[in-house]
Order: structure tokens, then C-alpha cells, then sequence
């Protein structure tokens, strides 16, 4: 997000609180989960000390933002230095957030909503809706994993269309609060070089 997106975007609420600005400094967060400063002046800054609540461990590193889903407990924690959260399009679901590495050609996507459902209940939501989008789809990896106090499904597979082959890698998890499926995925040529990225955008994945 650019300065000039980011006055926009923050321009309400600097002239709501503008008698209060007048007085101290003032602290926000954008979309993106970036804290900034709106200064007495009317004018803003990146807040570098400040740190994101509620984001795991991942959130002492420099750079970590946290994307908050639409299940309160659940938030993904990415590095704002390499990942960019892409603005939302009009025809994308309200519970789908897309994410587009700045330096690589790796794309990922978080999608959560608060129907309760079970963990193998999403992963064959993950292969249905491959498949449904016309994707011949090999399973390379299905295992569940330890995420602090929870079980989760990794899933890592592959999705060929039209001579267009991928690779997906996922996390996903559901209970009687909601389910969320965390995607990362590149094409297969590359995903052997890419893999410790994709995994490290997945490892940012919080459940409280």
C-alpha cells in the first residue's frame, strides 16, 4: 500500500479524531495489519516499534503483520517485507483474503468462515473445489500436524489443467467455531525452490 492509498484510507478516521490529534499522537492499523502514527500535524508514519497483538510467536520478528479472519480466534501472521495482502475485488468472497509474494512467484490465499465443520471435512473441501475448477489433482503429502494446542491437516498436492501444472500447499483447520484454510502455491517446476517460503507463509498461522 502506497502513501497516497494509505491517506486515503485513513483519512476519515483522521478527521473524526482530528481535536483529539491536536493534543497527541494517535495510533491505527491499516488493512494490512501495519501500525502506523497519526501525528498532531494531520501527517502519519509507520509505527516501527509497535508489535501485533495476538500473533504468536512469529510476531517478534521485524516485519509481521496479522491478517485477522472472520473467526476471532484465527489470524494469519505474514511478513509484510515480502508478502503483500492484495486489495479485495468485487467479486471475491467476503471470508477470501489473497496474498502475493513481492519478490517471488508465489501466491497464497487465507479462507475462513465461522461454520463449524471438522478437519476432514475441509481437506476434502480443499480437493472438491480443485477439482471442481477443472484441476486433476495428485495427493503428495496428508498429515496432521501440531499447532500449539491444536491438530491441524497439511496437505500438499499437486493440480494440473490444460498442460498447467501446480503445486498446493495448505493448512487447515475446523472445530465448532469455524474452519480457515491457509494456501500457498506456485508452479510445479518451482515449487522445489519455493517450498521453505510457502512453508514459512503457512507457519504464520494462529489459532487461539
Amino acid at each position: 500500500m502506497n502513501k497516497s492509498v494509505l491517506s486515503a484510507a485513513l483519512l476519515l478516521g483522521t478527521a473524526l479524531l482530528a481535536p483529539l490529534a491536536s493534543a497527541q499522537e494517535l495510533r491505527a492499523v491499516t488493512e494490512d495489519g501495519r501500525r502506523v502514527v497519526l501525528l498532531p500535524d494531520g501527517k502519519w508514519r509507520f509505527d516501527n516499534k509497535a508489535r501485533p497483538a495476538g500473533a504468536g510467536s512469529a510476531a517478534s520478528n521485524d516485519g509481521i503483520s496479522p491478517y485477522q479472519t472472520a473467526v476471532k480466534k484465527i489470524s494469519m501472521a505474514f511478513n509484510a517485507s515480502e508478502w503483500t495482502l492484495t486489495p479485495r475485488r468485487d467479486s471475491e468472497a467476503a471470508n477470501k483474503r489473497m496474498f502475493q509474494h513481492r519478490s517471488l512467484p508465489l501466491y497464497a490465499m487465507v479462507i475462513a468462515d465461522e461454520m463449524p465443520a471438522s478437519n476432514e471435512a475441509m481437506k476434502n473441501v480443499l480437493l472438491t473445489n480443485a477439482a471442481s475448477a477443472g484441476f486433476a489433482t495428485t495427493t503428495l503429502l496428508d498429515e496432521q500436524k501440531q499447532l500449539s494446542n491444536h491438530q491441524i491437516g497439511n496437505l500438499r498436492f499437486t493440480a494440473s489443467n490444460k498442460g498447467v501444472d501446480f503445486v498446493f500447499s495448505a493448512y487447515y483447520y475446523a472445530d465448532e467455531d469455524g474452519n480457515v484454510q491457509a494456501v500457498c502455491y506456485t508452479g510445479q517446476a518451482l515449487f522445489h525452490k519455493y517450498q521453505a517460503d510457502c512453508e514459512k507463509f503457512l507457519s504464520g498461522l494462529v489459532i487461539k
